[in-house]
């Protein structure tokens, strides 16, 4: 049997829940669906999908073999657009998974210049402050920042973003900004999706720690909700400083601590496969790359 063949029908019974659904929207009945997968399983000696009767599942082979087939796919739709309309233009869909709020606030205008460069291909964004699992997501790559834990993908280093603390100007003096010992008693608005150590705790110019540990008034997995929180006098937001910029400029927020260090936390890409990825895929790392390092400079 036709080994693509088989490898449509596997990520098609994936994609619509069923193999009768994956044969019908082949145009194959489900009988002859279900003998291409058999056979597909059967030439890699080991089984793809848990059956039952009301649903499919992916065996961890299956999961492994899912993400390499699609790009396999992938690759094929390329060579064959290419090859038939002498073109070389970047064509298809990237799924991008990113944080809703840099997302929002940095990365919106950067993504905009790459749709614009390349108006063949469709940005599918995936939005949220959690890490996305690649593979269950079906994600081509990833904006990440905070630690990374220990995996098994790829990355490429964007920068670094500097975390701040804020307040509204009306909930400590003018010299009271500074004063560790009373921000230290305002309520916290607490971000429940950091995902770094670190947070909450600055240092002065000797190197001395301070934690920030008063009582939480609010907590969200939401940093732009946050930030607005503060912004209405609730209590004090430790953020990255990216969400801090505009109501800072604005004045609806003051920076606490200006003259302590705060943390460092990484920005990169993140993704499943550095040796085989479609060329639009790569062009997006290289594009996104290019603008970071353009802002650094």
């Amino acid at each position: 049997m036709d080994r693509f063949r088989q490898i449509e029908i596997f990520i098609a019974a994936v994609e619509h829940g069923s193999i009768a659904a994956a044969g019908r929207a082949l145009g194959l009945s489900p009988a002859m669906a279900g003998k291409y997968l058999s056979a597909l399983e059967s030439a890699l000696g080991t089984r793809l999908l848990h059956r039952s009767t009301r649903a499919l599942s992916l065996t961890d082979a299956g999961q492994q073999y899912l993400a390499a087939s699609k790009r396999i796919m992938e690759a094929l739709v390329e060579a064959d657009a290419e090859a038939r309309d002498g073109r070389s233009q970047l064509a298809g869909e990237i799924r991008l998974g990113v944080p809703r709020a840099f997302g929002t606030q940095k990365l919106a205008p950067m993504l905009a210049a790459f749709c614009r460069a390349h108006p063949q291909i469709t940005l599918n964004l995936h939005t949220d402050e959690r890490y996305a699992d690649l593979v269950d997501g079906r994600l081509d790559l990833a904006v990440r920042i905070g630690q990374l834990p220990d995996s098994a993908l790829y990355t490429r280093p964007l920068g670094s973003i500097h975390m701040g603390l804020g307040c509204a100007p009306g909930l400590l003096g003018a010299h009271e900004r500074q004063e560790i010992s009373l921000i230290r008693r305002l309520p916290r608005l607490v971000f429940t999706a950091a995902r770094s150590p670190g947070d909450w705790m600055v240092r002065d110019s000797e190197d001395r720690a301070y934690a920030i540990d008063g009582p939480a008034a609010m907590r969200s997995d939401d940093i732009t909700l946050l930030v607005h929180a503060a912004t209405e006098g609730l209590g004090i937001v430790y953020a990255p400083m990216f969400a801090l910029d505009e109501a800072l400029e604005d004045g609806h927020l003051i920076q606490l601590l200006a003259d302590h260090r705060t943390t460092q936390l990484g920005l990169q890409i993140v993704y499943t496969d550095r040796h085989h990825q479609p060329a639009r895929v790569r062009a997006l790392i290289d594009h996104l790359t290019a603008c970071f390092q353009e802002k650094r400079a």
